[in-house]
């Protein structure tokens, strides 16, 4: 425990003293920290040990969450403050490495199993589960164009008719989207956009209104502007430090408000000023 105590105290003081030169005079990113207020909020309950996707129910003011890798295929739905108030089993599909989720404007769910840590895994798919949360609609297997790896992915969110998949490259060498119609008979993600984020992507999230979206990571937020519905690299807005553990889990409440997990149990809410 006192290891395991001391290793986050490391990464925490890491990631509190990161510069923001890259992203600022690199990448066009304002500091965020003059434009965010970030306060802790509640604490998941013991069910949820290992959060790794959020999603924002907005008809009752609710989220749904899930755990990681080897968790039970379950779907659990949480008030804003972490109190447990349902649980959903999903029968028909299986925990390989569930690692985020969305909603289409149908309500229908989408649960990304695409952890892909050891590069070796070939069986990547997307469950859509209808609004009910007890049935699958259908299993979208997932491909990547012809690599040498086969990436790893850990946030992904659905617009409009496509699903966006951005990758997690623990080596620094950036990060990649990928884009899939949800109604295409070909399984292979489309390359979209690349940017060089030095830090590793664990969740996503697009706001109702579709002109901004949000990737969260260990150690910083980064915020995206989107224009003429490109959803992309190419208009970055706020980054900001954001040294709160194991942080893997983003979505957002409206259109200035998101809300953050880590796997250690904790809920954060950030607010635009």
């Amino acid at each position: 425990m006192l290891k395991y105590k001391i290793l986050w105290f490391l990464f925490n003081l890491k990631a509190s003293l990161a510069s923001y030169r890259h992203e600022v005079h690199e990448l066009g990113f304002q500091k965020g920290k003059k434009h965010l207020k970030v306060e802790r909020i509640g604490y998941l309950p013991q069910q949820v040990n290992e959060s790794s996707g959020l999603v924002y129910l907005a008809q009752d003011s609710t989220l749904l969450t899930h755990n990681d890798s080897g968790g039970a295929p379950h779907i659990y739905q949480i008030d804003l403050f972490g109190k447990l108030l349902n649980t959903y089993p999903i029968s028909q599909a299986k925990n390989v490495d569930w690692e985020d989720i969305s909603a289409d404007e149908q309500g229908n769910l989408y649960i990304g199993d695409i952890g892909n840590n050891s590069h070796q895994r070939r069986d990547l798919c997307i469950y859509q589960v209808n609004k009910k949360i007890d049935a699958v609609l259908q299993k979208i297997p997932i491909h990547y164009p012809e690599k040498q790896t086969v990436p790893d992915a850990e946030a992904m969110f659905v617009a409009q008719d496509s699903i966006y998949v951005f990758t997690k490259n623990l080596d620094k060498s950036g990060t990649d989207l990928f884009v899939r119609k949800i109604g295409d008979t070909a399984d292979t993600l489309q390359f979209k956009s690349h940017i060089n984020l030095r830090t590793p992507i664990t969740g996503a999230a697009i706001n109702p209104q579709k002109n901004k979206f949000v990737l969260i990571s260990y150690g910083k937020i980064y915020y995206f502007r989107i224009i003429e519905h490109q959803i992309d690299f190419s208009n970055p807005l706020y980054c900001l430090k954001f040294p709160h553990k194991q942080t893997e889990s983003i979505a957002f409440l409206d259109e200035n408000v998101v809300i953050i997990t880590n796997e250690q149990g904790e809920i954060y809410r950030v607010c635009e000023n």
